[in-house]
């Protein structure tokens, strides 16, 4: 029964849009913020990401190969949360070989979205909460 509730959970977000895009903070423990920077924009159909760490100037944060993001599936944003976040929250997700960016919308307060990057090349996946701080 829950695998039914989490994949329905899963399956009813919307997908990240241009209402997603802007600047966002990290937050590190207790939130504080981190003085890291994200800030994601779609040139056409394709994002783009840059970042820019505390005294430096923004740089393009892509690699090579994999490095453009897709649309998550389903399962791999079952991977990225435990079973009660995916059953109470609408989620939706952009990734590449290293990051996934991540909107949720508690279904109590859909009007209310959040939005998570989540480290993927940790072995694990690795919440990091976002703050955003601007539009694009």
């Amino acid at each position: 029964m829950l695998a039914v509730l989490v994949a329905s959970s899963v399956a009813s977000a919307a997908r990240v849009s241009d209402a997603d895009a802007g600047t966002y903070e990290w937050l590190g423990p207790n939130q504080a913020p981190a003085g890291v920077f994200f800030k994601l924009s779609r040139s056409g159909d394709k994002w783009v990401a840059v970042g820019k760490l505390p005294h430096k100037d923004w740089a393009a944060i892509s690699c090579g190969t994999g490095c453009g993001y897709v649309d998550s599936t389903d399962e791999q944003i079952q991977g990225f949360f435990p079973p009660r976040v995916l059953a109470s929250t609408d989620i939706a997700c952009i990734q590449n070989i290293a990051q996934a960016f991540c909107r949720l919308q508690l279904k109590s307060a859909p009007e209310r979205a959040s939005h998570v990057m989540i480290a993927l090349v940790t072995g694990r996946p690795i919440p990091v909460l976002l703050r955003r701080v601007g539009a694009p």
